[in-house]
C-alpha cells in the first residue's frame, strides 16, 4: 500500500512483557471467566453455534472501493480462526458505519475482500462485525460498535469505525482487535478476529495474539487510520 506509513500510538505506553499484576490478577481472571460460563457467557453459545442468522441477498449490493484488482494467487491458505469470545450477539443491524456522535476515539476505514482459497471474490459473503468503544468497553445491549454487512460483487467489503483499544477481560490483557465472522452462500463459517499493528508491545502481551491476522494499518493526513484486511474463505 502506498503512502505515509506512519502508524498510530496509543496514549499509554505498554511493556513488552507480562507483568507482576498481569500474574497476580490471572488467577482472579480465570475464576471471573468460570463464572461468566456458568452464568450463560461461553455455554450460550450452544444456542447458536458457529453460525449466522443472515440470509443471502440474490445480488450483490454496491461497493466503494479504492482497492487494487485481486492478483491470482493459486493455492491461498483459509484466514486463521480465532474463538468468538463471550461478547457475540446475533441479528445485529445492517451497518457499515460503527462511529457514534461525540465519540473520543481515532477515527479508521477498514477495507478489504472476501475471497475463497483460490483467490476467487465471493460476492453477497455475509460479514459480522463487533468490537469495543473507544474506552474498551462492549455494548451487548443497543448494539453500537457492532453490525453486519454483504460484499460486493468483487469481494469487496468496507466499515467506518474507530481504533480499537486494549482491554483488561476477567483480569487478562487483550490486544486491541475487531471480531468478524463471514460466510459466503457456498462456503463454510469463519470466526476470527482482526489484529492492529500499532501497539506492538500490547500484542506481545496478548498470549493469544495472532500475527497471521494483522491488518495493514497506515495514519492518514487528517489523522484517521485506514487499514487494509483480506478474508480467504475454504470452499465448501
Amino acid at each position: 500500500m502506498s503512502g505515509d506509513s506512519n502508524t498510530s500510538n496509543l496514549t499509554e505506553p505498554r511493556p513488552d512483557r507480562l507483568t507482576r499484576r498481569d500474574i497476580l490478577t490471572a488467577g482472579a481472571g480465570f475464576v471471573g471467566l468460570a463464572g461468566l460460563a456458568l452464568g450463560g457467557g461461553f455455554f450460550s453459545k450452544q444456542i447458536y453455534p458457529q453460525r449466522l442468522v443472515y440470509g443471502f441477498p440474490q445480488t450483490a449490493p454496491a461497493q466503494p472501493t479504492t482497492l487494487d484488482p485481486t492478483p491470482a494467487c493459486g493455492d491461498q491458505p483459509p484466514t486463521d480462526s480465532y474463538e468468538e469470545g463471550p461478547f457475540y450477539v446475533p441479528d445485529t443491524p445492517l451497518r457499515t458505519d460503527f462511529r457514534q456522535p461525540g465519540h473520543h476515539g481515532q477515527e479508521m476505514i477498514v477495507r478489504g475482500r472476501v475471497l475463497d482459497t483460490n483467490c476467487n471474490p465471493v460476492p453477497t459473503a455475509v460479514l459480522d462485525l463487533w468490537q469495543v468503544n473507544e474506552d474498551g468497553v462492549y455494548d451487548n445491549i443497543t448494539y453500537r460498535y457492532r453490525g453486519h454487512q454483504y460484499t460486493g460483487e468483487d469481494g469487496t467489503f468496507e466499515l467506518r469505525t474507530l481504533v480499537p483499544v486494549p482491554y483488561y477481560f476477567a483480569g487478562l490483557w487483550r490486544a486491541a482487535h475487531i471480531h468478524f465472522k463471514a460466510q459466503g452462500p457456498r462456503t463454510p463459517l469463519l470466526t476470527s478476529q482482526m489484529f492492529f499493528p500499532n501497539d506492538p508491545s500490547g500484542n506481545a502481551r496478548d498470549f493469544r495474539f495472532d500475527p497471521n491476522l494483522l491488518v495493514v494499518m497506515r495514519t492518514l493526513n487528517d489523522g484517521s487510520a485506514e487499514a487494509t484486511f483480506n478474508i480467504f474463505l475454504r470452499t465448501a
